[in-house]
C-alpha cells in the first residue's frame, strides 16, 4: 500500500496594510453560531453525505459520550451541501468542508481559526476520492475533537465571564491560591481542611464543583488506584447524602473511572477522570469529572471535582458547562 502523502495548507489571514504612522486596529470577528455540541459537515452532494464521509464523521463524533446515565452523543453532526453554505452557515463554531477532486494527486488539508467567527475552527480536506478522504478525516479526527471541545468551552466561557461569582472566586484565592472562573449560582457549601464545596441548587437539578488540596509526593499521588482511593475518601468525609449516614462515592463497577492525561491544561499537567457517582445508603447518581494538577512551587495536588444530579434528564450540556468552568482554573 502507498503510503498516504498529506499537504497542509494553511490559509493565511489577510490583513490589511497601514503606515507607519497609523495604529492597526483589529476588527472583532462576529460571534460564531450553531448549536451547543453541534459539528456542520458541508459536502459538494448528498452522495457523499449518505456514503462513506459521511458516515465517517458521523461514527466518530455521534459516539455516546461516556459517563452519561442516558445515551447522549459527544457531538450533533448537521450536515448541507456546499451551495447553500451562505455568510451565516460560514460562522458556523465547527466546520469541516469535504471536497472530492478526481484528479487531485495529494490529498490537502486547509485549516483556519476563526476564519469567519469566532470561536471557530473550519477546515477543508480535498482528496481524490472517499476512500483517501476517509483516510485523511481518520487522521486528524481526534485532534478536530479537541478543538471543537475547545471551542465549545470558549462558548459556555462567554457567559460565565460577566457573571463572575466575586465571592467564590476570593475564597478560592484565598484558601488554594488559584483563579478559577465560577459564574453566580454556586455558593459555599463546605469550606474547611482545604476541602471546599460549591453548589448550584435548583428545583431540579443540583451541580456541585468540590475542590480538594493535598501535599505532593511522587508521581504515584496522580496513578488511577491513588486518585480514586482519594477521591472516595474526601467525597466520604465531606459530602453527605440525603439521609443519615449516606454519602457521595464513584462507581467502580457499572461505569469503571476512565483517566486521560491532559498535557495543555490551563493549570499544566493534569488527569482527567470521568465515570459516574453514586451514593452510599441512598439512590442518587449521576455523572462526574474531575481533573488533578500539579501546582510545583507548593509541592501540592489540587482536584477540581464536578457532578450532575438530574434524574433522568439530558447532562451533557451541563456537564460540559462544569468543565468549562474547570479548565479556567490557573495558580
Amino acid at each position: 500500500m502507498k503510503r498516504l502523502l498529506l499537504s497542509v495548507l494553511i490559509i493565511a489571514v489577510a490583513i490589511a496594510s497601514v503606515s507607519c504612522s497609523e495604529k492597526k486596529v483589529e476588527q472583532r470577528k462576529d460571534r460564531s453560531v450553531g448549536g451547543t455540541s453541534e459539528v456542520l459537515f458541508v459536502t459538494q452532494n448528498d452522495d457523499q453525505w449518505n456514503g462513506a464521509m459521511g458516515q465517517a464523521v458521523r461514527d466518530f463524533f455521534e459516539e455516546d459520550q461516556y459517563g452519561l446515565p442516558q445515551p447522549e452523543k459527544n457531538f450533533r453532526v448537521a450536515h448541507i451541501n456546499v451551495n447553500a453554505l451562505n455568510d451565516m452557515f460560514k460562522k458556523h463554531r465547527n466546520l469541516i468542508i469535504g471536497e472530492i477532486i478526481h484528479d487531485l494527486p495529494n490529498p490537502i488539508i486547509e485549516t483556519q481559526t476563526d476564519w469567519q467567527s469566532a470561536p471557530q475552527y473550519a477546515i477543508r480536506i480535498k482528496a481524490k476520492d472517499a476512500e483517501t478522504w476517509v483516510k485523511v478525516f481518520d487522521s486528524q479526527k481526534d485532534e478536530l475533537k479537541n478543538i471543537f471541545d475547545k471551542n465549545e468551552r470558549a462558548r459556555f466561557m462567554d457567559f460565565f465571564r460577566p457573571m463572575l461569582n466575586t465571592k467564590v472566586v476570593e475564597t478560592l484565592k484565598s484558601v488554594y491560591g488559584i483563579s478559577m472562573t465560577v459564574p453566580e449560582g454556586y455558593y459555599v457549601a463546605t469550606n474547611k481542611d482545604y476541602c471546599t464545596w460549591l453548589r448550584k441548587e435548583e428545583a431540579d437539578k443540583s451541580l456541585g464543583l468540590i475542590i480538594y488540596q493535598l501535599p505532593y509526593k511522587s508521581t504515584d499521588d496522580l496513578s488511577e488506584a491513588r486518585l480514586i482511593k482519594v477521591c472516595d475518601s474526601i467525597t466520604q468525609k465531606y459530602i453527605p447524602g440525603p439521609s443519615d449516614g449516606s454519602y457521595m462515592t464513584l462507581d467502580k463497577e457499572f461505569v469503571k473511572p476512565v483517566f486521560k492525561v491532559i498535557p495543555d491544561f490551563p493549570a499544566g499537567y493534569a488527569v482527567e477522570m470521568r465515570g459516574q457517582w453514586n451514593t452510599v445508603g441512598d439512590f442518587m447518581g449521576g455523572p462526574y469529572v474531575a481533573y488533578t494538577v500539579v501546582n510545583p512551587e507548593a509541592n501540592k495536588l489540587i482536584t477540581v471535582y464536578g457532578y450532575i444530579y438530574y434524574p433522568n434528564k439530558a447532562k451533557r450540556d451541563l456537564l460540559r458547562q462544569l468543565e468549562t468552568i474547570i479548565w479556567s482554573l490557573k495558580f
